[in-house]
C-alpha cells in the first residue's frame, strides 16, 4: 500500500521500494518480481482510466506506452530474476538505484 501510495502521489519508487522490500524479507526473486509487476500493471490501469475521466485522453499514446512498457518487461524480468542468484541480483540493483538517482540529482542541480 506504501509503494503504490508513494508511486501515484510522488510520480515513482514502485520497482525499488516494494521489490527491494520484499526480497530483503527473504522472498523468492521469481515471485516478488512477478507480484510486483502485476500490482504495477493494475496500478497503472487504475491511474489511467482515472485521467481519461478526469482530464479526457489528450495523452492517450503515453498512456498505451506505459501499458505496452509493462507488458513487454514483465516476462523479461522474470526470466531475469530465475536467473541470477539473489545476491547479484541485490547489488545490480542496488548499482542501478544509485546511478538513476544521482543522474536525477545531477539533472535538478545543473
Amino acid at each position: 500500500m506504501v509503494g503504490g501510495f508513494i508511486d501515484s502521489f510522488a510520480g515513482g519508487g514502485w520497482g525499488p521500494l516494494v521489490t527491494g522490500t520484499l526480497i530483503k524479507e527473504g522472498r523468492i526473486p521469481r515471485y516478488v518480481v512477478g507480484s510486483s509487476t502485476v500490482a504495477k500493471f493494475l496500478l497503472t490501469l487504475t491511474s489511467a482510466v482515472t485521467f481519461i475521466f478526469t482530464i479526457g485522453i489528450h495523452h492517450w499514446n503515453i498512456v498505451l506506452g506505459l501499458l505496452l512498457g509493462g507488458v513487454f518487461t514483465a516476462p523479461f524480468s522474470a526470466m531475469l530474476t530465475s536467473r541470477l542468484p539473489t545476491k547479484k541480483m541485490f547489488v545490480v540493483v542496488g548499482i542501478v538505484v544509485i546511478a538513476m538517482s544521482l543522474t536525477t540529482i545531477i539533472k535538478s542541480i545543473i
